[in-house]
């Protein structure tokens, strides 16, 4: 069994320093699942959430909570996809 990867680098959308694992698909429903996010990043995403109506709030159903993970899931997904077009449009100039 491999140990989980260390993510010393910075953020995964900007490679800002002073990150956090940020539990992506919730820490009450997938809480092994994690991001590293700075603080500006963690902060917009759980504003992406609230926008998107996605709550990680515990509930005992567990095909509710799968749902709640896989959408809080797309947020992250398209807040990556952003981050590399805006990537890619820098490296074009």
């Amino acid at each position: 069994m491999t140990s989980p990867a260390k993510f010393e680098d910075g953020c995964v959308l900007c490679d800002g320093e002073r990150i956090e694992r940020n539990h992506v698909g919730g820490r009450k429903h997938v809480a092994w699942f994690t991001m590293p996010f700075c603080r500006k990043h963690h902060d917009q995403f759980h504003a992406l959430l609230r926008i998107a109506g996605v709550s990680l709030e515990y509930t005992s159903d567990l095909r509710v909570r799968l749902v709640r993970a896989i959408m809080a899931c797309l947020v992250a997904l398209w807040m990556l996809a952003e981050a590399l077009l805006n990537s890619l449009s820098q490296t074009k100039k």
